[in-house]
């Protein structure tokens, strides 16, 4: 659920290209939720959508720091590690 307005901070004003079925669904949502706003859901959705990106990044990260180390306990601690990143990641997809 979209909470209202949660500070005062100055706001910018965008225009943006929409699919007409991605605004009629947010327009539903909006209709459906007082006290939401088409603002309020494009937040969120841009809330989740850095958030995936930073996620993506880490596991990036954690991949490329990975080749850099070859020695069998490193390596057994990376597939452990790379598992855990794994199911923690796909769970936020």
């Amino acid at each position: 659920m979209l909470s209202p307005k949660r500070t005062a901070r100055r706001r910018v004003k965008i225009g943006a290209t929409l699919d007409p079925d991605l605004l009629n669904a947010v327009d539903a949502y909006v209709a459906s939720h007082p006290g939401s706003d088409r603002s309020a859901v494009i937040d969120e959705a841009l809330k989740l959508w850095q958030e995936r990106e930073q996620g993506l990044a880490m596991e990036r990260q954690i991949r490329e720091d990975a080749k850099y180390y070859d020695d069998p306990d490193r390596v057994a601690w990376r597939e452990i590690r790379d598992a855990a990143a794994a199911r923690t990641f796909s769970k936020r997809r």
